[in-house]
């Protein structure tokens, strides 16, 4: 989904349909057409080997590949997950997500010094990189970038680099003074960045995309530059990077296509020829697609899925489980097993409620009736993880056994139970009762997943004075009626921007959550801020501290993870938001193709440079 409002753009919504996420390849066991391992026993690989490289002779071929609508191949006005699934193999940063882990490396930067009050980077770029139209990256085209990001009337994260990251610049009237970006070229091959003040996660902000490097010049849309072509041709058939593809064609909701970039800088990179996309947005279609050996990356939606089907092999202490799926029971395909990852990624899908218009009783009353195994199982079928906190457990303080442990004892409303007799209670003790019910209206996204929870939701809470109304709403309409201040309750989720608790935290810090004063900006469309709880005043006094404490220190970081534990246990008093599920993102491929194993921050942020299919895919 879209968003071209770069206020807008700090909601990142995430459709909860339970499909499976374009996901990761592991090398290893062959297995044959019946599902066998090739030694004509049962069908369990002997061996699941990672990291496997392609002998010589094995490179080559075009990986062919699912993706929905793309929208723009310009990293700064990029949104939607399609279009970064492809711009991430055109561009570099100085710093990426190798294969969607969340610790960051260096990509065009060779080495990054911090000062001592963690306020200055000093970075070294890599000499000798080339862009695909043969000009030679230096400090000067990343300055150029990255003002771009800041300054274009294009870009739609402008907040990445001005507020999460910080860098230092001016202001006037409230806005941005072009040119003020404290980015300077120390050398040809050298930067220095200036913060305002200390971040936590500098170099994950800086492996987002947003921030990938352009030629300067190239694009006239920032002060300076009259550019050598428009943003939209650049943004739609030319666009030019420094990654280990490059552009070839796009035809807009039929596919896309990009070839292996000969001049890439590593030697025998990428193993591929190219990679296809091509765009199908509905599942039956991308299932039929998939099973008939189109992709070599499987869809397959929720409808179609058996957990029984998948067979674990190994568990990473990353909490990755590889194996195999199978047999599948559709098309060219039927019969066969296919490889398999399932990898817990950062993200939240949850119940959102406005203070001001869902009394707090009623927000209670739905928590003691949402019983979230039965939610992960009946419309996720154990797709997904438990949610109970906004922020994931791969990024919890403490990590998933704190917060497994903080849910078992603290949590107030029931664990793997429905308790519609507390929920009752709750009600009837706020005055509510047969003659005195709360009509409450759900927008819920327009898709199966949301419209499920809704009505499951809804059939429970009937029977505790509480009439729902289910609406199913798009996208634009639940953005249109939270600026207006109508939503009573919606669903949504979030996928992190950077990998730490204050990225979601964000989301229900009470300040930030004021629809009248902050409008569209707001992080969510619950005025927190308006409740007399102690609650709510708790979770701000800990929002404050956490943005007091953003150097990446570990007094910093432990005054942070206090005060993130604070805010969860706040809003489990409040209800505001009433978190469901964490996902857990699956990846089926056939055997001939060979991909890392994707991390926490999802496929999506994966390179495809080391990816190959065996015999060069013929």
């Amino acid at each position: 989904m879209s968003e071209t409002d770069d206020r807008l753009s700090r909601r990142r919504f995430l459709q909860a349909t339970g499909g499976a996420a374009a996901a990761a390849t592991v090398a290893g066991c062959s297995l044959n057409d019946d599902g066998g391992d090739g030694t004509g026993g049962d069908a369990t690989p002997t061996m699941f080997e990672t990291g496997t490289e392609p002998s010589d002779g094995d490179t080559g071929g075009t990986l062919q590949l699912i993706n929905d609508t793309i929208t723009t191949f310009d990293p700064i006005a990029a949104t939607d997950t399609a279009s970064g699934r492809v711009i991430r193999q055109l561009f570099e940063g100085l710093t990426k997500y190798p294969n969607g882990e969340q610790k960051p490396v260096n990509q065009l930067a060779t080495n990054i010094e911090v000062s001592e009050d963690f306020t200055t980077y000093t970075v070294s770029i890599a000499e000798g990189v080339t862009f695909h139209d043969g000009s030679e990256l230096t400090a000067q085209d990343i300055i150029y970038s990255w003002e771009r990001l800041a300054q274009s009337e294009n870009s739609n994260r402008q907040y990445f680099i001005l507020d999460s990251l910080g860098v230092a610049h001016e202001t006037q009237d409230g806005s941005y003074v072009p040119g003020s970006i404290e980015v300077t070229a120390t050398g040809d091959y050298e930067l220095e960045i200036q913060l305002a003040e200390p971040f936590h996660d500098s170099l994950q902000m800086m492996a987002y995309s947003s921030f990938a490097v352009v030629p300067e010049g190239i694009v006239g849309d920032i002060e300076g530059h009259q550019g050598e072509m428009s943003q939209s041709e650049f943004a739609t058939s030319n666009p030019v990077g420094t990654g280990p593809f490059q552009f070839v064609e796009w035809t807009e909701g039929d596919h896309a296509e990009v070839e292996a970039y000969g001049d890439y800088r590593r030697d025998g990179l990428p193993y591929l020829d190219g990679i296809y996309w091509a765009v199908i947005e509905e599942d039956q279609p991308r299932y039929t697609y998939s099973t008939n050996k189109n992709a070599d990356i499987l869809e397959i939606p929720t409808s179609k899925y058996s957990r029984d089907k998948v067979t674990v092999v190994e568990e990473t202490d990353a909490g990755q489980e590889l194996g195999f799926y199978g047999p599948l029971d559709s098309g060219e395909a039927s019969g066969e097993n296919v490889r398999y990852v399932r990898s817990p990624t950062l993200t939240t899908y949850y119940i959102a409620f406005n203070a001001k218009q869902t009394p707090k009783p009623v927000r209670q009353a739905a928590a003691y009736a949402l019983n979230r195994e039965d939610v992960v199982e009946s419309v996720f079928k154990n797709r997904y993880q438990t949610g109970f906190n906004l922020t994931p457990p791969g990024i919890y303080p403490g990590g998933a056994s704190a917060y497994n442990s903080d849910v078992e004892e603290n949590y107030p409303y029931g664990v793997g139970e429905t308790r519609i007799a507390d929920a009752k209670q709750v009600m009837e003790d706020a005055g509510y009762g047969e003659d005195n019910t709360f009509d409450l209206t759900v927008n819920a996204y327009n898709s199966g997943a949301f419209q499920q929870l809704a009505n499951g939701l809804r059939d429970k809470l009937s029977s505790a004075y509480i009439e729902i109304s289910v609406e199913p709403t798009d996208f634009s309409t639940i953005i249109e009626k939270g600026n207006q201040g109508t939503l009573q309750c919606y669903t949504l989720g979030w996928l992190a921007d950077w990998p730490a608790p204050d990225n979601f935290l964000q989301l229900m810090a009470p300040s930030l959550t004021d629809v009248d004063e902050l409008g569209s900006a707001a992080t969510t469309y619950t005025d927190w801020d308006d409740a007399d709880t102690q609650a709510r005043r708790d979770a701000q006094a800990a929002w404050e501290k956490i943005q007091n404490n953003q150097g990446p220190t570990e007094e910093a970081q432990q005054a942070r993870d206090e005060a993130a534990v604070t805010m969860e246990q706040a809003n489990w008093e409040d209800v505001i938001l009433l978190n469901v599920a964490h996902a857990a993102d699956e990846r089926f491929w056939y055997p001939n193709t060979n991909v890392a194993p994707f991390g926490a921050m999802g496929s999506s942020r994966q390179v495809h440079d080391t990816t190959w299919k065996e015999g060069g895919g013929e």
